[in-house]
């Protein structure tokens, strides 16, 4: 069960998200679906069914996992490849 524990080790693709603060100020409020991910970006598809580009190191996401919770994580801690964060030990966060 994904908590704000764990978060990080998991799977994002299908979460929603919301961009909630960011260097690029255009970016702040985006919400969508995580569609795709990359070492440094997120490809989230949008409400109004567009594919937008997101970098991890610029923005503060906001997640909403499945009990319905909301959880707020900055995307430095997320910059790595999916499959290698899973298995990364982080100290505590």
């Amino acid at each position: 069960m994904i908590s704000s524990k764990n978060l990080i080790y998991h799977e994002l693709i299908g979460l929603n998200l919301e961009v909630t603060d960011s260097s690029t100020k255009s970016l702040i409020g985006i919400k969508g679906k995580v569609i795709y991910e990359t070492k440094k970006t997120f490809t989230i598809e949008t409400l109004d069914n567009n594919e937008k580009l997101l970098a991890k190191d610029i923005s503060i996401f906001q997640f909403e996992v499945p009990d319905g919770t909301y959880l707020e994580v900055d995307g430095k801690i997320l910059l790595s490849r999916p499959e290698d964060r899973i298995k990364k030990r982080y100290k505590k966060i």
